[in-house]
């Protein structure tokens, strides 16, 4: 599996004379350089496309029935009559500062808001992201270690099923069974005062997270299983075996190196589908997450705070992607160099 974009133009960060330390700091320098012009480029995207949206932003927002005077009073009050070049670096040079705007509603610190919706979502993604992980290095590693087997077949033939499951339909039927006929979990909702009682906020993370790793957890046990079959074919692997190593040992010593490089590239690409798809769990399981808030604010029209959650959900991606390529770079040889 090639390696993600980023990554791969790590192998020109520095000459190959540098020492190691160096041109390992080269390509973390140029990581952080790639970061921040796509954020950039990201927030000019993000801006544009709200600003220039149909419809009058200010003439929603004060109702039907607002007169011409008083929709040139709210325009003027949100700062919507000013420059578009002067609304962008206001709000950009805000975001650097850690304040994204205030509410077109209510008038609330959009930042604010964020911080308490990303206390649900976070620890969704995060919980899905490591069970799935967990659960697929493992069982693809024997799925493409047994690929010829029964339950090796077996194994690819769930995962396929795994990945085409509609998520809101296994949200919905864990619902019906766990929640409802068992009685074991919460059926919706998040606990109002959020992480004050831990054992009532994983009670109720539970099913949503459940739901978000099954497919992320199929997916990712396709790609160890593909990169465990080539990693069976090698050559060195035969040289292994025959020199007595089992399949087992060769996997555990060498292989889960090697299979860990691809799966950290589909990590990275992943990422983006884990957070829209908590979009879509917060929805079914009434998670007041991050999720739940843009689709709010879509509803509501209000752009200050929608571009300020696009804007963070955009840097989180991108710095998560940034810091797998640097981890990439780290367990790949080929890519940090060698003295």
């Amino acid at each position: 599996m090639a390696a993600p974009l980023t990554a791969v133009a790590t192998t020109n960060a520095a000459p190959a004379g540098l020492p190691r330390a160096q041109r390992l700091a080269g390509a973390v320098g140029q990581q952080v350089g790639v970061l921040v012009t796509s954020l950039l480029i990201a927030s000019l995207l993000i801006f544009l496309a709200l600003h220039y949206l149909p419809g009058d932003a200010a003439a929603i927002l004060a109702g039907a029935d607002a007169t011409a005077a008083q929709v040139a009073l709210l325009e003027q009050r949100l700062g919507l009559d000013r420059p578009v070049a002067v609304q962008y670096l206001d709000w950009v040079f805000g975001a650097v500062r850690g304040d994204l705007g205030t509410s077109m509603l209510d008038g609330r610190s959009v930042a604010g808001q964020i911080g308490e919706k990303l206390q649900v979502t976070v620890p969704l993604c995060v919980a899905a992201l490591v069970i799935s992980v967990l659960i697929a290095v493992p069982l693809g590693m024997i799925a493409g270690a047994r690929h010829r087997t029964w339950y090796g077949q077996a194994i690819g033939a769930l995962t396929q099923f795994g990945v085409a499951l509609p998520v809101f339909a296994v949200g919905l039927a864990l619902v019906s069974v766990v929640a409802v006929q068992w009685r074991v979990l919460p059926v919706q909702g998040f606990p109002t005062d959020r992480w004050a009682d831990p054992v009532d906020a994983l009670r109720s993370l539970i099913l949503p997270t459940i739901t978000l790793a099954i497919p992320l957890t199929a997916g990712l046990v396709r790609f160890v299983r593909s990169a465990t079959i080539d990693i069976v074919g090698e050559e060195w692997v035969r040289t292994a075996r025959a020199q007595g190593w089992s399949n087992t040992a060769v996997l555990i010593r060498q292989g889960l190196r090697n299979a860990a490089l691809p799966l950290v590239a589909i990590v990275g690409l992943e990422l983006a589908g884990l957070l829209m798809g908590s979009v879509l769990i917060e929805q079914v399981f009434s998670l007041p997450g991050i999720g739940q808030m843009l689709l709010k604010d879509v509803g509501n029209r209000d752009l200050v705070s929608v571009q300020g959650t696009l804007l963070t959900l955009t840097s989180v991606i991108m710095i998560v992607t940034i810091a797998l390529n640097i981890i990439y770079t780290l367990i790949d040889p080929r890519l940090r160099g060698s003295k």
